[in-house]
């Protein structure tokens, strides 16, 4: 996703170079009364959801307040401009207003939008340097990037900017922090680069933008929004305390927050993971983990593969993603039926549990370990499928599961080639109690719920047999040849 660096400006002089420490205010606010939770942490940042499942987060930027979609896989904090009918709808009356920033007095456009030699890309040798302005946004140059959410690929034109930003946490009593001259990303334009597709799920509808939650080095400029907040928390690790949303078939009405240096009490024991790779850009900032033998319905997704597959913490999406092998591996033995043939692309479209005798058939889980076999075998985590089903506008229940479309359909089964990785969204969130150590880079990963209860195997894809010392007479050549055909077919998917 997109990734957004703020500076943490020291006012030495407005004009000078700022390489810069921002000065911040918290400032206490009268809260209402709290909602019921039998667990108070000390600090915690409520979360709600999208009308589409995406998490989001109140965040104010130049004076206006937003809804953010928190991504925990990019860096930026992203608002869509009014002016420019970027909000999903066009008309969306919370969408941010570049003017009323400029009536606010913090907003500052970057002067090097316009020049060509200067990128703001995480690739970038230097940083993007933001200290002589623009009169106003109009006068910006607008730059194009891209972004990928469960599969899907979007478009988008922005720009660089500084202004003031607020936040609300939760402290035992709320207050909030209040920055200037913080590094944000204005939208021009944001649209799926997809046509003709009648996508399961609008993506950032009744959205106002993006707050990256990932590491600074994705991002072009000084620090980000983000990376402020941890650093004025003193943040080390994080819980996501996410429940379903409304439209889950396992609502529980619960509020939804991301816990800082806590985990749960009640939550079931958690297995870590690995410490992840190191020592470049992208590895440093995700959240990520390799998983080991994934399986359904007893089956190893991963056979003749690999041992172990890349999984990353990415929310801007609220699906479990699957590169497309995988998801054709998936769906072969899983009770699912899908808009789309078997190894074509899904272009945004989501399987719903299959029904048999107009009575719908219970979802088998997913486990995965977190170390590789061994003796003794290592425990294993099951994801209910089960609590992956959510029931669209219309009633229709869909199963969040996402079949990442790639442009080039002879990709190989590669965790290193671009987004062939495994996407936890945040409908998995809610389905696992998930725990990001930032020091050492590893992730704690336990089971909400009962997962062997919520799901079944009852519908699972029956396992091909082989009945040995067969023979076949020259007469039953052409039946035994198709047999062995569909018997090989079956042990490919």
């Amino acid at each position: 996703m997109v990734v957004l660096r703020l500076a943490l400006l020291f006012l030495f002089e407005l004009r000078l170079t700022r390489s810069v420490l921002v000065p911040n205010v918290s400032v206490e606010v009268a809260a209402g009364p709290r909602p019921a939770a039998n667990w108070q942490p000390r600090s915690s940042l409520a979360v709600t959801y999208s009308e589409v499942l995406q998490p989001l987060v109140n965040i104010s930027i130049g004076g206006q307040w937003l809804q953010l979609v928190y991504d925990s896989s990019s860096a930026y904090a992203v608002a869509f401009m009014k002016e420019y009918n970027a909000c999903i709808p066009n008309n969306l009356s919370s969408c941010f207003s570049y003017k009323e920033a400029e009536k606010n007095g913090g907003l500052h456009v970057c002067i090097g939008n316009n020049d060509p030699k200067e990128t703001c890309d995480f690739h970038s040798k230097g940083k993007f340097m933001c200290d002589k302005y623009l009169a106003n946004v109009s006068n910006a140059t607008c730059h194009s990037d891209g972004l990928v959410i469960d599969g899907l690929q979007y478009y988008q034109r922005g720009l660089e900017a500084l202004d003031d930003v607020m936040m609300e946490v939760d402290l035992g009593e709320r207050q909030i922090f209040s920055w200037s001259y913080v590094p944000i990303r204005l939208l021009q334009n944001f649209t799926p680069n997809f046509k003709g597709s009648n996508v399961s799920l609008d993506l950032f509808r009744g959205a106002d933008g993006i707050l990256g939650g990932s590491g600074p080095s994705l991002s072009c400029r000084n620090t980000t929004v983000w990376t402020v907040l941890m650093q004025k928390l003193n943040v080390s690790s994080f819980y996501l305390d996410f429940h379903p949303p409304k439209s889950s078939i396992f609502n529980d009405s619960l509020p939804s927050r991301i816990v800082f240096n806590e985990v749960d009490p009640k939550a079931a024991k958690m297995l870590w993971s690995q410490p992840k790779q190191t020592g470049d850009l992208i590895n440093d900032a995700m959240h990520e983990m390799l998983i080991y033998k994934p399986k359904v319905c007893g089956v190893d997704l991963l056979y003749n593969a690999s041992s172990n597959w890349l999984t990353i913490l990415d929310t801007s999406g609220p699906c479990l993603s699957f590169p497309p092998f995988l998801f054709d591996r998936l769906r072969t033995h899983i009770p699912v039926d899908c808009p789309f043939k078997q190894g074509d692309m899904s272009q945004g479209r989501l399987c719903s549990p299959a029904q048999v005798d107009g009575q719908r058939v219970k979802l088998p889980s997913l486990s995965f370990q977190l170390e590789d076999s061994r003796e003794p075998m290592p425990s294993s985590i099951d994801l209910a499928l089960e609590r992956l089903v959510f029931r669209n506008s219309s009633g229709h229940e869909l199963l969040c599961v996402a079949r990442q479309d790639n442009n080039d359909i002879t990709t190989p089964a590669n965790m290193m080639y671009s987004y062939a990785h495994i996407a936890f969204g945040s409908m998995v969130a809610s389905a696992l109690n998930i725990a990001v150590d930032m020091k050492n880079g590893s992730m704690g990963i336990s089971p909400r719920g009962n997962p062997k209860a919520e799901s079944s195997e009852v519908g699972c894809a029956k396992s091909p047999t082989c009945v040995g010392m067969q023979s076949c007479s020259i007469q039953d050549l052409a039946t035994c040849g198709v047999a062995m055909q569909t018997l090989v077919a079956s042990f490919h998917q």
